[in-house]
């Protein structure tokens, strides 16, 4: 089997934890945002005391509606509801910054009595932590959610957004959590005093998925005046790491579905000098770091196939270097399959890599990071903070619906499936396990209104 995952840590070293895999009973994943709101309101309907609900968010809007499956229910009817059922509630969002109004959005969760509320500004004045995540410990359940969605006005609809969230059942959430708890604990002392990541996991509830969690952080500006902050220092990549060896153990394909899809420019170096200081040996990157430009044309050249995914050359946060990634992959004998969405439809926000989804060794990368600078290294800019994980999966995608084929090639094809929904929405995918890959490619192009559904990129 593929060693997917990055070695562990230290043993007895600070942030063993970060570099832990573990099993989990059960993944799910919700590509739109109506049946991820749904379930969260499903969650915080449960939520009682002894229970934890705990949102991270880079976007948020307290004053919206999250739910019409139980009744019009607000997000702040969900929060106050479990409050009012002694259920711990807590908030955390990054600085305000032009698509958020973040300091708004605490008040206001404050005055509805959602008092564990609080802004993180613990990172260079430039960048902001970009982690979309919650967690929820109910009686007798964990779930950990981490992707590209946010809670917040503007996804659904006119004419909404094509995104990602998985969500971590069992143990796996655990881990998960540790965290979102380290960027608490440094801003609010843990309870008790005990940081909560230095605690033991509890014992595992099924096997089904084996899981890591990832995260980039930038290096400590040189002015950290009132941080309390102590963790990663000297920044951390171990989101740039896992992607990087997946790319070099990647044998037949590689999907990314992506929101930028440009060069990601140098790869960050092992002393990290931007920022930094003390550098120190890095587990959380490579001996011999390389840009994932450069390992995926590597892939290519050994005959892995890349399947790209993203919005229109002007979606890219800078066009040129969108063209620069394209021209260093394009061509050759494995030429990849590089499409992006209409741009009159939904705005592609998703951040996912599948690899070998044809294969029962199939790996599955998903988070808040975008394939360019600011998600994955420190060099040249300082980097935001992203939250991702990868995992194998034991189970079929029975609950993907797609039985007898790899939980990963079963969520491909449901994503798949829902991009060409949104310009023909009485489509269904022919779920047939004896396709290829080249017959499934086929088919995600094949004409609506007889037209290609995507155009290529140039």
């Amino acid at each position: 089997m593929t060693d997917w995952f990055l070695p562990a840590g230290g043993p007895g070293s600070p942030d063993e934890w970060c570099f832990q895999t573990v099993t989990t009973a059960d993944i799910k994943i919700y590509a739109d945002y109506q049946s991820y709101y749904d379930r969260l309101a499903g969650l915080m309907s449960q939520a009682k005391e002894n229970c934890d609900v705990f949102l991270a968010g880079w976007a948020f809007t307290v004053h919206m509606v999250l739910t019409e499956k139980f009744g019009i229910l607000g997000l702040v009817d969900c929060l106050q509801g479990a409050l009012g059922r002694k259920a711990r509630i807590r908030l955390m969002l990054t600085r305000s910054h032009s698509w958020s109004d973040n300091a708004k959005e605490v008040a206001d969760a404050i005055k509805a009595k959602v008092s564990e509320a609080v802004i993180d500004d613990q990172l260079h004045p430039d960048t902001s932590f970009h982690q979309k995540a919650a967690f929820f410990k109910l009686d007798s359940s964990a779930h950990l959610f981490v992707g590209g969605m946010d809670v917040a006005l503007g996804r659904r609809t006119d004419p909404g957004w094509f995104d990602v969230q998985a969500e971590i059942i069992g143990t796996g959430a655990h881990l998960g959590r540790k965290t979102l708890e380290e960027r608490w604990e440094s801003i609010k002392l843990p309870l008790g005093g005990l940081s909560s990541t230095q605690q033991s996991l509890p014992p595992g509830s099924g096997d089904a998925h084996r899981v890591q969690f990832v995260r980039t952080y930038p290096p400590f500006p040189t002015d950290t005046t009132n941080w309390k902050r102590t963790y990663a220092k000297n920044g951390e990549h171990t989101y740039y790491g896992l992607l990087s060896k997946a790319i070099g153990a990647a044998t037949e394909s590689i999907y990314i579905e992506e929101q930028f899809f440009q060069t990601m420019g140098a790869a960050p170096s092992r002393t990290n000098p931007t920022g930094g200081s003390s550098p120190r040996e890095r587990s959380d990157l490579p001996d011999l770091p390389r840009s994932l430009d450069d390992l995926l044309q590597d892939a290519i050249s050994r005959g892995v196939k890349l399947v790209v995914i993203s919005n229109n050359r002007g979606g890219a946060a800078n066009p040129p270097l969108r063209d620069t990634l394209v021209q260093t992959l394009k061509g050759g004998a494995n030429p990849p399959v590089l499409l992006q969405v209409p741009s009159a439809k939904k705005f592609m926000h998703s951040k996912v890599w599948i690899f070998d989804d044809h294969t029962d060794d199939a790996f599955v990368v998903i988070g808040s990071a975008n394939l360019w600078q600011p998600s994955l290294t420190s060099t040249g800019l300082f980097a935001e903070g992203e939250f991702g994980v990868g995992f194998t999966s034991k189970v079929d995608g029975t609950s993907l619906g797609f039985e007898k084929v790899s939980f990963a090639l079963a969520l491909r094809i449901k994503l798949w499936e829902r991009l060409r929904q949104d310009q023909d929405p009485t489509y269904t995918w022919p779920r047939d396990k004896s396709a290829t890959l080249d017959d499934e490619i086929k088919e995600l192009r094949k004409p609506i209104g007889g037209a290609d559904p995507f155009t290529v990129m140039a």
